[in-house]
């Protein structure tokens, strides 16, 4: 196999692949999330509610830098604040509707790939293509 074939080829995929993320981070109006923002709102979706002192702890975070970022996320309608029935001076934040379809943005940008893998394969090469990343996978 040629090298420069392979790569071209490999090359066209990953355009195709981050051409589908574009598209889904244009399609949820995403332009200025940032990679760590992402972290957070993945980290508060898999504990439902966090309070801003367990964000602080978890990445080792000042509590000014997590109120600022908690701040942006109210702003943006991706987080919810209430206060604590037992502390009033703690919020448990969680996140809205938006806040959790952007901590799931990998499963949408996989999704959106994978709509235009299956429209261009037939099920043979869908199964052979699967086998390869499974092999792929293993390395």
């Amino acid at each position: 196999m040629d090298k420069e074939r392979f790569r071209d080829s490999f090359n066209a995929f990953l355009k195709m692949y981050f051409n589908s993320c574009r598209e889904v981070y244009e399609d949820l109006d995403l332009k200025n999330v940032s990679d760590r923002q992402f972290r957070y709102l993945r980290e508060i979706d898999k504990r439902e509610s966090v309070t801003m002192s367990e964000i602080a702890q978890i990445f080792n975070l000042s509590k000014p830098t997590v109120t600022e970022t908690i701040r942006t996320f109210e702003e943006t309608g991706l987080i919810e604040k209430k206060r604590c029935k037992d502390d009033a001076r703690v919020y448990n934040i969680t996140l809205t509707k938006r806040g959790k379809l952007l901590a799931k943005t990998n499963v949408l940008e996989s999704n959106k790939a994978m709509e235009k893998i299956f429209s261009r394969l037939d099920n043979q090469e869908l199964q052979t293509l699967v086998r390869l990343f499974d092999k792929i996978g293993q390395v």
